[in-house]
């Protein structure tokens, strides 16, 4: 039906469109999806999308940001210089995803869960630790302090990126299932 250049096209079409469509909410809002640039980026490495689709992908996510912050009016709490400290974890991110595409049976859930948790969670503990290391903007308060006042995010922040996950995991199983079901009746 379509090559395999053609898949990986369309693939990254829906991936730019996931990001175009909730990067503007990190947890989500009555009108706004929550992010999904980590689920992205950890299937952009898991697809094995090369080194250039993760600069153009962390490009995209950034130009999101300057234009929400510079031209939307969204608060600019979050930027300082750690905020340059996602580019090091989104690199995470999508090598964790690259490095369990590797593995012999990639895809299983025992291997594919445990990755996507990880990631997520090590995601969450980079950017944090980024943002307190070089933000003037919680300068006043101690490590566990910050620890503290961060650790609220922290279900939300790995909890929409697996749920992102999940339901790209679960979609061509559903597909599949229906398209079974149709052949038998057939």
């Amino acid at each position: 039906m379509f090559s395999q250049n053609q898949k990986s096209f369309w693939i990254g079409v829906a991936f730019v469109l996931a990001i175009l469509l909730t990067r503007s909410s990190h947890f989500g809002t009555s009108v706004a999806l929550p992010d999904a640039t980590l689920a992205v980026l950890f299937l952009g490495g898991l697809f094995r999308f090369n080194l250039r689709w993760l600069v153009a992908t962390i490009a995209l996510a950034f130009a999101i940001d300057f234009y929400a912050v510079g031209i939307a009016g969204v608060s600019d709490y979050c930027m300082s210089l750690g905020y340059w400290g996602l580019i090091p974890t989104y690199a995470m991110v999508w090598a964790i995803g690259r490095f369990t595409s590797k593995r012999e049976h990639p895809y299983a859930l025992t291997n594919l869960a445990p990755a996507a948790l990880t990631s997520a969670a090590l995601a969450f503990v980079m950017s944090n630790a980024f943002w307190y290391a070089f933000s003037d903007k919680v300068s006043t308060l101690s490590a566990y302090q910050f620890s503290q006042a961060v650790a609220q995010y922290f279900t939300p922040y790995v909890g929409y990126t697996m749920f992102y996950l999940a339901a790209t995991y679960l979609t061509p199983v559903a597909i599949n299932s229906i398209a079974a079901k149709k052949q038998s009746a057939a």
